[in-house]
């Protein structure tokens, strides 16, 4: 098995993560703002907005080029193709890692509203991102 960051079709690579921007920006203000500032005792998404430290911000940028890399690496070694491949491959992402590492430590925390949110929004991008690649080819 050989991967190759050369392998990968940029344009897509560069949408994938732009729509996971934007889909966590919608989710975590107009979605769930409310809720989501509520669990980090903000009284509401303005306030926790507020209160978050600018470069939160890149480190999510950072986060989501990791993500969206890793999406078109395994879907590249593993000759994911079409909107079936890019679902298998979103599916097996999602619930082998995402979910699989995330839930314990939110699970131990007791923080289930948390993980509720943060695990549907990883959900939500990593199934755009492997779309996106899978299909633009």
């Amino acid at each position: 098995m050989e991967l190759s960051l050369s392998g990968l079709h940029w344009p897509a690579v560069v949408a994938a993560v732009v729509a996971g921007q934007i889909l966590s920006t919608l989710w975590f203000t107009v979605v769930f703002g409310d809720p989501w500032a509520q669990e980090y005792g903000a009284a509401d998404r303005k306030q926790h907005t507020a209160e978050i430290p600018g470069y939160t911000y890149g480190v999510q940028l950072l986060c989501t080029v990791v993500m969206v890399l890793s999406v078109g690496l395994l879907q590249q070694a593993l000759g994911a193709e079409g909107v079936g491949g890019a679902l298998t491959t979103a599916c097996f992402v999602t619930v082998g890692f995402a979910v699989a590492t995330a839930l314990p430590g939110l699970a131990f925390l007791k923080r289930w509203r948390v993980a509720a949110i943060t695990l549907g929004n990883q959900a939500v991008m990593i199934l755009a991102a492997s779309l996106i690649l899978g299909l633009w080819r």
